[in-house]
C-alpha cells in the first residue's frame, strides 16, 4: 500500500505542476494568462509584463528599466510625430518585498507594481527565480489580444535590447518604419572626408570645419546601468563601471574626455525623438556633448553603425579639421575614451 500511495502523490504533484511546466514554454503566438496577474481588465493596446529581481538601487538595471518604460511607453515619447500613440499597460512583478527606502524612486506614472517575495508569481508562470539582484529580467510584449509577441529572457535595459522591443511594438501598431538602405554608400575609411548631414535644424556636420569633431553612436537613450539610485530623476556622479558596456556608460566617457583649451566637439547620435534626447540628457547631466537624433538610421547607415536588429553598433569616429576621418574606432568598449582622447589631442595640437 506504501507504494500505491507515494504512486498518488507523485501524480498528484504533476498535476500541481504541469500548469508551471506548461508556462515555462511560452511562446510567440501564445496566449498569456494576464488574469493571473490581474482581476479587472482594461483596454490597451499593448501590455508589457516584465519579471525582474527587485526595484531597490542594488539592482543595477532598475532605474534604467523603469525610467525607460515610463518615458518611451507610459508618457509615450517614443511616438512622437507618428500617426498613433498605442496605450500601453507596464506591470512589473518583481521578486523582491516593498522597500519604500530604497525602491519607490524607480516606480514612475501609471506601472502596475506586484510584489512577489516569496516567488510565488514567477512559479505559476514557470520563470526561474532570479539568484540575485541583479539577476535578467523577462519581458513580455502583448498584443491588443493579450498574445505574445515578443519574449526577451535577458532584459537589462540595455539599449540592443530596447530598441527591438520599441520596434516590435509599433509594428504591432503600425506605425513602424523600416529604415530603408541609400542606394550608396562609399566605405568608411581613414583620410577620405566624412559623410555630411544634418546635426540639428541649424548645423551640419560640415558647418564645423576648423574643428576636431567626434562622432559616437549608441543603441538607445534610457539604455544601460546606473549603480547609485536615481533621485528627482537626476543621476548622481557615475561611481563605477557596468558589468558589460552601456549607452549611459559610453556617453559619460564621450562627456568626460578632456582637451586642451580648443576642445573638441563631440556628438553622441541615436535615432530617437527629440522629447526623448532631451529627458535623456537631463538625466545623465552631461555638459560637453551634443545628443543628435537620427530617427531613420540614414546617418548610422553612413558610417556604417547601423545594426540590422534595428539599433545602432557602437562606432565611434574622430574627425580632424579638414572635414577627413581621422580615426574610426569599429566598437566603443571600456577605457576606449582614453585612446580617443590621445587622438583628440595629437589632431588639437596640429
Amino acid at each position: 500500500m506504501k507504494w500505491k500511495n507515494c504512486l498518488l502523490l507523485i501524480l498528484f504533484s504533476l498535476c500541481v505542476l504541469m500548469p508551471e511546466i506548461r508556462a515555462a514554454n511560452f511562446e510567440i503566438g501564445a496566449k498569456f494568462p494576464v488574469e493571473k496577474l490581474i482581476t479587472e481588465k482594461k483596454v490597451s493596446d499593448n501590455k508589457l509584463i516584465v519579471f525582474m529581481p527587485s526595484l531597490t538601487y542594488d539592482c543595477d538595471y532598475a532605474s534604467m528599466l523603469t525610467q525607460s518604460f515610463y518615458y518611451y511607453f507610459d508618457q509615450k515619447l517614443a511616438f512622437e510625430d507618428l500617426a498613433k500613440s498605442p496605450q500601453t499597460e507596464i506591470f512589473l512583478v518583481v521578486n523582491d518585498k516593498q522597500n519604500a527606502a530604497v525602491s519607490t524612486q524607480n516606480i514612475f506614472g501609471k506601472m502596475n507594481v506586484i510584489y512577489d517575495e516569496k516567488g510565488e508569481i514567477f512559479a505559476s508562470f514557470g520563470i526561474t527565480l532570479p539568484k540575485d539582484k541583479n539577476a535578467d529580467a523577462t519581458v513580455f510584449l502583448l498584443d491588443s489580444n493579450e498574445i505574445i509577441a515578443l519574449i526577451d529572457k535577458n532584459y537589462r535595459a540595455q539599449g540592443e535590447h530596447l530598441k527591438p522591443l520599441e520596434n516590435k511594438l509599433k509594428e504591432l501598431n503600425g506605425i513602424y518604419k523600416k529604415a530603408i538602405s541609400p542606394d550608396e554608400v562609399k566605405p568608411l575609411k581613414t583620410g577620405k572626408l566624412a559623410p555630411d548631414f544634418q546635426i540639428d535644424r541649424q548645423t551640419k556636420l560640415s558647418d564645423l570645419r576648423g574643428n576636431v569633431v567626434l562622432l559616437s553612436f549608441y543603441p538607445a537613450a534610457f539604455s544601460g546601468t546606473l549603480p547609485k539610485p536615481v533621485e528627482a530623476l537626476k543621476v548622481p556622479i557615475f561611481s563605477n563601471k557596468a558589468n558589460s558596456m552601456s549607452c549611459a556608460f559610453q556617453i559619460d566617457g564621450i562627456d568626460d574626455i578632456k582637451n586642451s583649451k580648443n576642445e573638441a566637439k563631440r556628438i553622441v547620435i541615436s535615432s530617437s525623438t527629440a522629447s526623448l534626447l532631451e529627458k535623456w540628457k537631463n538625466v545623465l547631466g552631461t555638459h560637453n556633448v551634443e545628443y543628435a537624433n537620427d530617427p531613420d538610421y540614414s546617418i548610422s547607415q553612413k558610417y556604417f553603425s547601423y545594426n540590422p536588429n534595428g539599433y545602432n553598433n557602437r562606432v565611434s569616429v574622430i574627425i580632424d579639421k579638414k572635414g577627413k576621418i581621422a580615426y574610426i574606432d569599429e566598437s566603443f568598449d571600456f577605457d576606449d575614451e582614453k585612446v580617443l582622447n590621445k587622438k583628440i589631442y595629437q589632431l588639437l595640437k596640429k
